[in-house]
């Protein structure tokens, strides 16, 4: 008989997350992959909730997101936008294409009659041809706040319509307290062979889901072997803020920092190949240290390094 697929979980959040879950995606059966998505970006915009990580994963893996932003979908118009702005209505920073708007509106209409988050997520997968289980981490409302010079800001606030700007403080995940990983989270979590947390930003993708009451019981109690990918390449993050934001935060620079963050959770970290000066100090810490091109800008590179990560 034929080896049963291992079961792989991915946790995942922004671009990275979503890059990531191809290179999964392409390298294993369709039954294999669960993709566990940040909730902490998520915000109400003109009405609608509007979920950016769980989004651009599903909109990534349908292959219609944006190649340019690698957010949103490639060619959407702004059409309802420019309305809102004409009308003065508040918010109109967060660029929300007329098609996004309709997945809002779709998501919103479904949550406001009764349907969980999961089962929302399940149906637009089903509608985009996502053949991989994407899910929420949770079913409740975990909201990341910046605590900032400028005083506290929501996620989307400070990285969108300040681009970052203001320094962060620190952190607070709001309503992470009284939530919990969805069952099939959890269930997940315990059938898992390999846990891989995604080469997402660790403090803004993974914290959120961190905090969930019993979610990192639940990973420590897995006896999946657990990945970390590192989203840093030379000391610097590919994409987004997150080298500024590690300093701000006084937390150790580069891959250090990283492994430090992942301490007592992982078995492995995936590091790029430029920076193998790194691996003798990960190293002394206990970890198993691949070094392979990290750098997953096109779906080819993604499908590399989930078949080297994975073999």
């Amino acid at each position: 008989r034929e080896k049963p697929s291992r079961r792989v979980v991915l946790m995942a959040g922004g671009v990275g997350g979503a890059r990531m879950a191809v290179g999964l995606r392409d390298a294993l059966p369709p039954e294999a992959l669960t993709i566990v998505v940040n909730v902490g970006d998520d915000d109400c915009f003109h009405g609608l909730r509007v979920c950016p990580d769980i989004d651009t994963v599903l909109y990534t893996l349908s292959g219609q997101v944006d190649p340019k932003n690698a957010w949103g979908i490639a060619g959407d118009s702004r059409r309802a936008l420019d309305v809102l702005k004409r009308l003065g209505a508040p918010s109109t920073w967060m660029t929300l294409g007329d098609a996004d708007l309709g997945l809002h509106l779709y998501r919103t209409t479904r949550l406001a009659r009764g349907a969980t988050l999961t089962e929302v997520t399940k149906e637009i997968a089903k509608g985009f041809g996502v053949t991989a289980c994407v899910l929420p981490v949770t079913e409740s409302a975990v909201s990341t706040r910046i605590r900032t010079d400028d005083g506290e800001l929501r996620f989307q606030e400070w990285f969108v319509k300040h681009r970052c700007a203001p320094r962060v403080r620190g952190l607070r995940f709001d309503g992470a307290d009284d939530a919990a990983p969805s069952a099939e989270v959890l269930q997940t979590l315990h059938r898992a062979d390999l846990i891989v947390f995604a080469p997402s930003n660790p403090w803004l993708s993974i914290l959120p889901m961190l905090r969930l009451g019993g979610i990192e019981n639940a990973l420590r109690a897995s006896t999946a072997r657990k990945v970390a990918v590192s989203p840093l390449i030379g000391g610097r993050a590919v994409k987004g803020p997150l080298a500024e934001l590690m300093q701000q935060l006084m937390v150790p620079p580069g891959n250090s920092g990283i492994g430090r963050f992942y301490e007592g959770l992982i078995d492995g970290i995936v590091i790029d190949a430029d920076d193998e000066a790194d691996v003798a100090g990960l190293e002394s810490t206990g970890l198993r240290v691949l070094c392979a091109p990290t750098r997953i800008a096109t779906a080819e590179a993604a499908r590399e390094l989930a078949a080297r990560l994975i073999a």
